[in-house]
């Protein structure tokens, strides 16, 4: 009887391109916002210390501090992140290619580079094939009996946007002026609504009582599909080989 904890008799692919451009782009991410930071709060500091002005080093550096993250945030929205979007997609592409073309039918796959970039496939044998960052981007093949749960998990978050009405004066209203007169304060009205993300966890075993390792796919607001794959993973049935 052939051991249901056995790899598949099929070669497993890796994309060590994938990973060295994941690892450069977390480093890319970590790396510049910080950068930023230090050369503009570091400079001013340096200049008032080699005019020996220390209360200025320490007023001036608080001040840089406080526009230094400014920019450093100003740079990871509108620089960075769309460099580490355009990356991610190209590398989801890739691997989507993979997935789909493992030596096996497939029923159903799906990709993703939010957070950060992957694929995963479900062969008609009841395989689950997941190349990710979990895996360091190498395929791996999971059978039912590999894998040791599957949920779907939400975040919330509560966003607030206030609009303020305009203000108005009844009369003059010029200080030092002739005429008096009377300003009404504007109205403000704060409208909060939820924005709910979506994320299918997947805890698998390479070994019998080994280590649990956890992959998450993202599904932004799509609740269903995520409810949907996760119920299909539970209920993957293999063929007698």
């Amino acid at each position: 009887m052939s051991d249901p904890n056995a790899p598949p008799p099929v070669p497993a692919k890796s994309y060590p391109e994938a990973l060295e451009c994941v690892e450069r782009t977390e480093r890319m991410m970590a790396i510049v916002p910080a950068a930023v930071i230090i050369v503009l709060v570091g400079l001013p500091i340096l200049s008032e210390l080699a005019h020996l002005r220390f209360g200025g080093a320490i007023l001036g550096g608080l001040i840089m501090l406080v526009i230094g993250g400014f920019v450093s945030q100003g740079v990871t929205r509108f620089i960075l992140s769309p460099i580490r979007t355009a990356r991610y997609k190209r590398v989801a592409a890739t691997l989507a290619a993979g997935v789909r073309a493992v030596p096996a039918a497939v029923s159903q796959w799906r990709s993703w580079w939010d957070g950060a970039p992957g694929a995963l496939a479900v062969t008609q044998a009841g395989d689950l094939v997941i190349v990710d960052r979990s895996t360091n981007y190498e395929e791996l093949w999971l059978r039912p009996s590999r894998i040791v749960n599957v949920g779907v998990e939400r975040e919330a978050v509560r966003i607030t946007n206030t609009k303020h009405g305009g203000r108005f004066t009844l009369g003059g209203a010029s200080r030092g002026g002739l005429f008096g007169g009377y300003t009404f304060g504007g109205r403000s009205r704060s409208v909060t609504h939820s924005v709910e993300t979506a994320f299918l966890e997947i805890r698998y075993q390479l070994e019998r009582n080994g280590m649990t390792h956890t992959s998450v796919i993202p599904f932004g607001n799509d609740r269903r599909g995520a409810d949907a794959l996760c119920a299909t993973l539970r209920r993957l049935e293999q063929d007698g080989r």
